[in-house]
């Protein structure tokens, strides 16, 4: 029986290590099948998204100015009070590149698409670093590729809207990571340090808050001691990019009569940025509670550390970093080096006081994702090591140098299987977001009823609408949030409003009675309304 149950177990073990070895010979193969697949089903759930009234409205800044600049507009956008330019709300440089594509295929579909391609794409330097921590193992690299592929926040910020541009800086700041490594084992010459630079400098044209995440490749590469030409060049071009977006070129874009708002300024746990915002940075207002300026609010977090740890670490804000790093079996905090990278914008989601900055669901987690991912990568290959050297100590003399191959095979399988499977669990359990959108959406009858209410406005007429309702009633040139507040336009500039009465905006106190007043109001007057729809038209536009 003993003999009969370790022949079978020999089997076993040759079967395992046959699998494993044609699946390595194919990883090329495996790693584009993987890719394409994440592509086509996140396009899918994208797709399904938009067509069923279901994308959110951040999706106007940058297709209201692609469309704006093929029509000879170079990036002009219509909803907030302080600038007609996209680039007076943030410095984006990278939005260019797609505007030859949607040129080609005018569509949100075309945004859609390069949203999922551009997520889809890290996962070829994940393959690359993880391969070369991992001893030259692909199999390792098409395991944490898969993990990467798997990461929740990862499909929630693919979901969340139609082509951030962050997602473009993920796999840029992934593939500079990789030749950062390749310093680090001496395989580095100046071709993979230009390439370094030059994935750097791509990310930095994304956002001005990937600056920072820049500055910290700088710290990272002086801690590793690789040398100061690739320690050096990233602190300077991510401080350099910062200072000139937050407080020359962003602010030289707003329009010459605007006048920045005064409001309560650094009272640190508390606050409304949208009593100041923009102010002088539309970045920087957002942390109005700490303070007006960069030095300010650097001058906050040094000089009362107390009120400051009482902001960042509330009770919801450590539900939050528990949720990014479950997925990731908490290998992050193996290595904090590396954590370094996502350091900047857990600060950033930590000081805030918006609580979409601390959900795992929204786009602002796009530039913590790469520092843990990395730093998952590299504390899983420390455990590894660790753990090879303690069965080298233990093993026995006869042990033979096949079955200690196969040894290593099978734990080395079963570890990555593990890694997996937990990204895999938790991407369910954290409420996939293709799956509940493709359960949960708006009923028939009433996407029917805003296909019928949407034909009634003309597609040239300025528009003032509700979030959800908007990226359908796309491309015009003149498009309004509603309800306004003191960021956006005043209502007058629309000719026709499209409201969805279930706005959660329309749930606030603020703005509870916005529906009575418009009915009551001599200036619209309502042409449409049906399934908490409504329509309506500036009394001067009436026949």
């Amino acid at each position: 029986m003993t003999q009969a149950l370790a022949s079978q177990r020999e089997r076993s073990n040759t079967w395992i290590a046959h699998m494993l070895t044609a699946i390595e010979r194919r990883a090329g193969l495996a790693l584009a099948t993987f890719i394409m697949l994440y592509v086509a089903v996140l396009f899918f759930g994208l797709t399904f998204k938009y067509f069923n009234w279901a994308q959110g409205y951040d999706q106007i800044d940058y297709q209201q100015s692609i469309w704006n600049t093929i029509q000879g507009r170079f990036l002009e956008i219509s909803h907030y009070r302080h600038t007609d330019h996209l680039w007076g709300m943030d410095f984006i440089p990278a939005i260019l590149l797609i505007v030859p594509f949607y040129a080609l295929f005018p569509s949100a579909l075309t945004l859609n698409f390069f949203q999922a391609l551009f997520m889809a794409l890290g996962a070829l330097p994940i393959y690359g670093i993880a391969r070369d921590r991992f001893d030259g193992s692909r199999l390792a690299g098409l395991g944490w590729a898969l993990v990467y592929l798997l990461y929740p926040s990862l499909w929630f910020v693919t979901m969340s809207a139609p082509w951030q541009p962050r997602t473009l800086a993920i796999p840029a700041l992934l593939g500079a990571f990789f030749f950062l490594q390749r310093a680090t084992f001496q395989r580095a010459g100046i071709r993979e340090w230009g390439a370094y630079l030059g994935l750097l400098a791509l990310a930095l044209t994304t956002r001005t808050d990937v600056s920072l995440v820049v500055v910290s490749f700088g710290i990272l590469a002086a801690l590793w001691r690789v040398g100061w030409r690739w320690a050096l060049p990233p602190l300077i071009m991510g401080l350099a990019w910062f200072y000139l977006s937050t407080n020359v070129i962003v602010p030289s874009f707003y329009l010459p009569d605007y006048q920045v708002r005064e409001g309560e300024i650094g009272a640190v746990t508390e606050g409304d940025y949208t009593e100041v915002w923009p102010g002088k940075s539309p970045q920087l207002a957002y942390y109005s509670h700490l303070g007006d300026s960069a030095g300010a609010i650097l001058w906050t977090i040094v000089s009362r550390p107390i009120d400051v740890l009482r902001l960042m670490f509330t009770s919801d804000k450590l539900v939050y970093l528990a949720l990014m790093l479950l997925p990731l079996a908490l290998l992050p905090l193996l290595a904090p080096d590396v954590a370094i990278l996502a350091a900047p914008p857990l600060a950033m989601n930590l000081l805030s006081l918006r609580p979409f900055q601390i959900t795992v669901r929204e786009q602002y987690q796009a530039l913590v994702i790469p520092g843990l991912i990395l730093a998952a990568i590299i504390g899983a290959a420390r455990v590894w090591s660790w753990w090879q050297a303690r069965s080298e100590r233990t093993r026995g003399a006869h042990v033979s140098g096949i079955q200690e191959r196969r040894t290593r095979s099978r734990q080395a399988a079963i570890f990555m299987i593990g890694a997996i499977g937990i990204a895999a669990v938790t991407n369910l359990a954290y409420r996939n977001p293709v799956a509940t959108t493709v359960l949960y959406r708006e009923s028939p009858e009433r996407l029917a009823a805003m296909d019928r209410l949407a034909a009634l406005i003309p597609p040239d007429a300025p528009l003032g609408v509700t979030s959800f309702l908007a990226p359908r009633m796309m491309p015009r040139r003149f498009i309004y949030y509603v309800p306004p507040d003191e960021s956006f336009p005043p209502l007058e500039r629309a000719e026709y409003l499209f409201i969805d009465m279930r706005a959660a905006a329309l749930r606030t106190e603020r703005h509870r009675d916005f529906i009575q007043r418009l009915r009551e109001s001599r200036r619209w007057q309502v042409i449409a309304e049906e399934e908490d729809l409504l329509v309506l038209r500036q009394a001067h536009q009436a026949p």
